[in-house]
C-alpha cells in the first residue's frame, strides 16, 4: 500500500486579532485558505489524496477472507471510496491546515511557504521528482545506485539527506503507508467472520513493526532516490533549492502539512468501518 511517488516525495500580513479559538474574519480566512490551497497545490496533495481509497480497496481485495461473499465486498469498497471521497479529503487537509496555523499564529509562514514554492525554483525542482512516475524509473534508478559512490555524490548525498528531513519525506510516506494499513485489518475485521478477524493487540502489533520496517527502508531509499531525481541539478541550484525548503516557514508548513494529512486520512479510516456497518 505504498503511494505512488509523486512530488511530495511530500507543497502576507498577520491578523493580529487572531488567537487561538477565535474565529478569523472573511478576508483573512480567504487569504489562508488561498495561502493553503497554494501549497497543497505546489505538493500535488490532490493527487495523494486520491490514491487512497484505490490502495484500501486493492488490500482489502488481496486479504479479505474468500468465503466473505460478493454482496458484502461490493459494501465494503462502497463504503471505502465514499469515506476516503477525494474531494472531502482535500477540504478536510485545508482545513486543518489553515487552522494549525491560526492555532501556532504562523499564518504568515503558511503564505511565506505558499510564494516560495510557487518560485521558478520550487517549481522546476518539484517537477524534477515526476520522473518516479516513468515506466523505465526502476531500471535507471538501479542503474543509477549501482554506480561509484563518489566523495562529490556523498556530499550531495549528505545535502539531500538534510533537504529531505526537511521536506517530512519519509515521515510522510511512511504515515501514509501504516494509517491505511490500519483502516484495511479494521475494514477486513468489520466484513469478515470472527474466526478471521485479527484481535486489538496484534493489529498494534502489525501497524507498529510495519512502521518500523517502512519508516527504516525509506531513510535507505528517499535520500538516493532525490539524489537520481536532481542528478542532472548545479550544486548551486542543488544548495539554494535546501536553503528555500531549510527556512523557518517552510519547515513549520512541511511538518504542519504532514500533520494535515495524516490526520485527515485517520478520520477518513475511522468511517470506513462505521459507513459499512451503517449500511450491513
Amino acid at each position: 500500500m505504498k503511494p505512488q511517488a509523486k512530488s511530495y516525495l511530500i507543497g502576507v500580513l498577520m491578523a493580529a486579532a487572531v488567537l487561538a479559538g477565535c474565529a478569523t474574519g472573511p478576508a483573512d480566512r480567504a487569504a489562508q485558505e488561498s495561502a493553503a490551497d497554494r501549497v497543497m497545490a505546489a505538493y500535488d496533495v490532490p493527487d495523494l489524496l486520491a490514491q487512497a481509497a484505490p490502495a484500501v480497496t486493492q488490500s482489502l481485495n488481496q486479504n479479505l477472507p474468500e468465503d466473505v461473499d460478493t454482496a458484502t465486498r461490493s459494501a465494503l469498497r462502497d463504503a471505502v471510496y465514499e469515506a476516503y471521497d477525494p474531494q472531502t479529503l482535500q477540504q478536510d487537509v485545508l482545513d486543518r491546515l489553515r487552522d494549525a496555523a491560526a492555532e501556532d499564529d504562523q499564518q504568515r509562514s503558511l503564505t511565506v511557504a505558499a510564494d516560495a514554492l510557487h518560485t521558478p525554483l520550487a517549481t522546476r525542482m518539484i517537477g524534477l521528482e515526476s520522473v518516479t512516475g516513468d515506466p523505465n524509473f526502476a531500471d535507471n534508478f538501479k542503474a543509477f545506485v549501482d554506480q561509484p559512490a563518489t566523495d562529490e555524490r556523498k556530499q550531495r548525498l549528505r545535502q539531500i539527506d538534510l533537504l529531505a528531513e526537511d521536506m517530512q519525506v519519509v515521515q510522510l510516506q511512511t504515515e501514509f503507508n501504516v494509517t491505511l494499513l490500519e483502516a484495511m485489518i479494521r475494514a477486513r475485521n468489520a466484513a469478515s467472520a470472527a474466526e478471521y478477524q485479527v484481535e486489538n493487540s496484534r493489529v498494534e502489533q502489525m501497524v507498529a513493526e510495519t512502521r518500523n520496517n517502512i519508516s527504516a527502508k525509506l531513510e535507505q531509499r528517499v535520500p538516493l532516490m532525490l539524489l537520481f531525481v536532481y542528478r542532472n541539478v548545479e550544486d548551486s541550484t542543488l544548495s539554494e533549492y535546501a536553503a528555500l525548503q531549510g527556512q523557518p516557514e517552510l519547515i513549520w508548513t512541511n511538518q504542519a502539512l504532514k500533520k494535515a494529512i495524516i490526520d485527515t486520512l485517520a478520520a477518513a479510516s475511522d468511517r470506513v468501518t462505521d459507513n459499512f456497518n451503517s449500511a450491513s
